[in-house]
């Protein structure tokens, strides 16, 4: 329904529908024209006056956003299917389709110039494209959780971003720079606004709270309650207003601003700033990096064996006055990265957001000194490509350690050399042991700084005080602790009152410090993990075991993982056995979520296999007659082929079917085999070679190739991929010189005679083929298959971690002789990583039924009254409400779930018609599930678990 008011009058004056569910709305620039979107794929322009139907505007997919353009001309969409469409209003015809990297719905907004467009789904990134060229200008990432709004301020010198993550960020649209993150929500923000002239920032929560933000200084200058809130803010063209929903929709507040006095209010007095400089330390094992991590830190030097996993200190930290009146923290936080191989693949998902890279080389090793120096100055690059923006440049400083062995065995011109060639920003020699150069080095870290580029956060001094907790907490050594203990702790070492805005604070810090990397909150048991550092020795100690694999398949089983049934040194493993048990499940988990391992079961046995770490030679080459194309490109070579081999896997167009070492083949849905090989040309230049059997057809080869190269160009360094098509004789092998295919194609031949079989070579690339060319949604398509396996094995991963902690989603009530439906609904919640509560699986024989009801309640998150033709059966309707006023008590949601063939609650349950039901159609009504695990556990599916009809 669409409802159409007069402001003056507060009436409504129109009452309008489509088919389908009306998703989004925007007035054209003039606010004579209405354009609605739906998901039944269609965009429909209304006269506003009359009432009246003008045009229909048909899509492809169901259409989540759609936003006019400042100068009534185009209209921007985004749909489902992950595409951006702009429709030119008078032909009614699309003018581009943006395809970008994004997975899910999208959503759109205009620049106020009109000259670019924003995207944003649920991969937490904002994309800003040239709507001139329909390229991508900047890639906005630093949100760790799916973005829910955005908005240009009025001058288009900002955009705000709003996110699950609970934090605000404001960005340089034409730079891509972040410059300040903004804390006080304590829930998912569902929408940003700039007020009309731009004074004032509104952002609006599902924590029940509307905040105001001064724009320049950000600091909260009102706080605005109100009821539950839809997602929906609007602010008025013309006035200081803006419009808010609330209650399912159902209600419309609309909000009026007196700026001046709310601007003329001093700022909250707790507002906190901070900037914080991350610092790592980078070199291949036994270079001496563990020695100047403890000197750095201001530790006395100690001799150490190699240090494994990964090392986190606050270096510094100090408080600066600002020119507008108070001051802000800035913090220097050093980590320690292992250099063994078999961190590499790991510590590679780390080197996010640096300031000032320290590259350690051993200045005593003759043999290589510079040995990993290019690896890892390879991993940075590729890293910054997803980093804050061209703006933010990682200072790199070379180092020489232990100098204190006799000198440095190198030339000055060698160090010369590589330092202009990799741009480093200075060269030092250092001793750990005699304290020598490490004044120099402390100094060279601090003027690597650019403060002024780093983006500052705004907080209060509540959530500083619990952060600095956490880190505290970490510090001394706790190792896994659950929320609520972390949270009793901060209140008895504080004297802090209990209550739930405190505890809602508290829940937010942990994911602002979990941000950082120093703590991780696990996906299941309610658990943190304050030395997330120990993971990382877990998992390159089972990377080695899989490289060791006898066969060389580079494969461990997955039962194997979880008991730590593999080589791991006795000082590094954690006494708790139960606590290790847990970790291993969580690191497991992570190998599958960052795709360094593929899942696969043979012989009814789970078994992870790590495409990077085979042994096995394949015994020939490919043939030459099968070769079509290389892709040269850098990076971290192991790390782009580990992800690539797993991504074409969970694709549903290749089938892996067997794999070596640096090589992999796979069955197509034709009968044909494609395949690739890695050889490292020189350290971080990788060449892979796509080869192909005679059975393939050209269309499954240009699936292969354009997938590929889609992967190289969001993995690799940017600018370095190089395509080489190689064309080759089918039935000699004999590959035509590049040369030779230049000259023939100079002279406008399209093939060429080979001169050993006669047999005619074409020289079309096959992109040059009309039949053969490959639109981009397929290769979309291919992706969005290839996101949702790897969602479902990331899924199975957090419910096994749930279940051994005995962390259940939702507590499932029903009667007896539904239990078919029921242990159907609940595999399907299962499947869907969710882990319910079942009777017949958790009431051991001779138990009081109520009594373990009643001890269960506070374990679930969420409460679901599963009704069939029998009601609840030995349930009385006192016990039900009972139940249901138990779980309001706990904060527990509770939802009615009505089974196929019941139409509505019986007579005595009908004081549940106060709670949004659920009606399946069938027991695998997808729509149905959707909302039930959107009840349970306040997300909406979404990404690799959208279902192709879009819903």
């Amino acid at each position: 329904m669409i409802r159409l008011w007069n402001m003056a009058a507060r009436s409504e004056v129109l009452l309008r529908g489509q088919p389908g569910s009306t998703t989004s709305l925007t007035w054209s620039p003039d606010g004579t024209i209405l354009a609605s979107a739906s998901r039944d794929v269609t965009i429909r322009l209304w006269d506003a006056h009359a009432g009246q139907l003008r045009k229909i505007l048909q899509c492809t997919s169901p259409i989540l956003s759609v936003a006019w353009s400042p100068g009534g001309d185009l209209l921007a969409s985004g749909s489902f299917d992950g595409t951006v469409r702009l429709w030119d209003i008078r032909s009614g015809k699309v003018e581009w389709t943006l395809g970008g990297q994004q997975q899910g719905p999208i959503s759109v907004a205009w620049s106020p110039d009109g000259r670019t467009l924003a995207s944003y789904s649920f991969d937490s990134v904002v994309l800003l494209w040239d709507v001139e060229t329909g390229d991508i200008r900047h890639t906005l990432a630093g949100h760790t959780a799916e973005v829910l709004g955005v908005a240009f301020a009025p001058d288009g010198r900002l955009l705000a971003s709003a996110s699950r993550d609970r934090t605000l960020r404001l960005w340089e649209p034409h730079t891509g720079r972040q410059l300040m993150q903004l804390e006080r929500h304590t829930d998912s923000i569902q929408s940003v606004a700039f007020s009309q002239e731009g004074r004032v920032l509104i952002s609006q929560s599902r924590d029940r709270t509307i905040r105001l933000w001064r724009v320049g200084s950000w600091e909260q200058v009102a706080r605005l309650e109100t009821p539950a809130i839809d997602g929906l803010l609007a602010p008025h063209p013309s006035r200081s207003s803006f419009a808010t929903l609330s209650t399912e929709g159902r209600v419309a507040h609309l909000w009026d601003l007196d700026l001046n006095a709310i601007l003329a209010t001093p700022a909250a007095l707790d507002t906190v700033f901070y900037t914080n400089a991350k610092v790592v330390l980078l070199g291949d094992s036994g270079v001496g990096k563990s020695g100047l991590f403890r000197v750095l830190c201001s530790e006395p030097f100690q001799p150490t064996e190699s240090t494994h996993g990964r090392k986190v200190r606050s270096l510094a930290s100090e408080d600066v006055p600002q020119e507008a009146g108070g001051h802000e923290t800035r913090e220097i936080v050093l980590w320690d990265l292992a250099g063994q191989p078999g961190y590499r693949l790991i510590h590679q998902l780390h080197l996010n957001e640096v300031s000032v890279a320290i590259l350690v080389f051993d200045s005593q090793n003759e043999k290589d000194f510079f040995a990993g120096v290019r690896h890892w100055d390879r991993a940075l690059r590729q890293a910054q490509r997803g980093d804050r923006g061209p703006a933010a440049g990682v200072t790199k400083l070379l180092v020489a350690a232990r100098t204190d062995r006799g000198g440095i065995a190198l030339s000055a011109e060698r160090i010369q050399a590589l330092t202009q060639e990799l741009s480093f920003a200075g060269y030092l020699q250092t001793s750990a042991k005699e304290d020598r150069g490490i004044s120099e080095l402390r100094a060279a870290i601090q003027a690597g700084i650019d403060w002024s580029a780093l983006p500052k956060g705004s907080s209060s001094e509540m959530f500083q005080t619990i952060k600095s907790f956490l880190v505290r907490e970490k510090e001394a050594g706790r190792f896994l602790s659950s929320v609520d203990d972390l949270y009793r702790a901060f209140l008895q070492a504080w004297k802090e009152p209990a209550s739930p805005q405190m505890q809602a604070r508290f829940e937010t810090c942990i994911g602002l410090v979990d941000a950082r990397g120093l703590i991780r909150r696990l996906s299941f048991g309610d658990l943190v993990l304050l030395q997330p550092e120990r993971l990382d020795a877990y998992a390159s100690a089972l990377i080695n075991a899989a490289r060791e694999e006898p066969h060389g398949l580079g494969c461990i089983s997955e039962d194997q993982a979880r008991s730590c049934s593999f080589p791991m040194p006795s000082d590094e493993r954690i006494g708790n056995r139960e606590q290790e048990r847990l970790l291993l499940l969580a690191m497991i988990e992570d190998m599958v979520r960052h795709e360094i391992a593929l899942t696969e079961t043979t012989d009814n046995q789970s078994q992870l296999v790590f495409p990077s770490q085979l042994t096995r030679e394949r015994p020939d080459l490919p043939d030459p007659a099968g070769k079509a194309v290389t892709l040269d490109f850098e990076g971290s070579l192991l790390t782009v082929y580990a992800t690539l081999a797993v991504r074409l896997s969970h694709s549903d167009a290749f089938h892996k079917k067997e794999m070596w070492k640096n090589a992999a083949t796979y069955d197509d849905r034709q009968g044909g085999v494609c395949g690739m090989f890695l050889q490292e040309v020189e350290e971080g230049h990788g060449r892979l070679t796509l080869f192909f059997s005679p059975e393939t057809s050209l269309s499954s080869r240009s699936q292969f190739e354009h997938f590929i190269l889609a992967h190289l160009l969001r993995r690799a360094i940017a600018g370095t991929i190089r395509r080489l098509v190689i064309f080759v004789c089918q039935g000699c092998g004999f590959m035509v010189s590049e040369q030779l295919r230049r000259m023939r194609r100079d002279r406008g031949e399209s093939d060429v005679v080979c001169p050993n079989c006669g047999i005619a070579i074409s020289l079309l690339d096959i992109d040059d083929r009309p039949q053969t060319r490959i639109s981009p949604s397929v290769i979309k398509g291919l992706e969005k298959a290839a996101e949702k396996a790897r969602c479902r094995e990331v899924r199975a991963r957090v419910l096994a971690g749930k279940i051994a902690s005995e962390d259940f989603d939702v507590f499932l009530a029903y009667h007896e002789q539904d239990q078919h439906p029921v242990r159907a609904i609940a595999e399907a919640l299962k499947i869907r990583g969710i882990y319910p509560w079942l009777a017949e699986e958790q009431i051991q024989p001779g138990r009081w039924f109520m009594q373990v009801i009643e001890a269960a309640i506070p374990k679930v998150r969420s409460a679901a009254i599963i009704l069939g033709p029998h009601g609840l059966g030995g349930w009385q309707a006192l016990e039900v409400r009972s139940f249901v006023r138990r779980c309001v008590e706990s904060r527990i949601g509770v939802i009615p779930v009505l089974l196929p063939g019941v139409e509505d609650l019986q007579q005595e349950l009908l004081f549940l018609k106060e709670l949004r039901s659920i009606k399946l159609a069938t027991l695998e009504d997808e729509e149905a599930l959707d909302q039930l695990e959107w009840g349970i556990t306040g997300k909406q599916p979404h990404s690799g678990e959208l279902r192709e009809d879009g819903d």
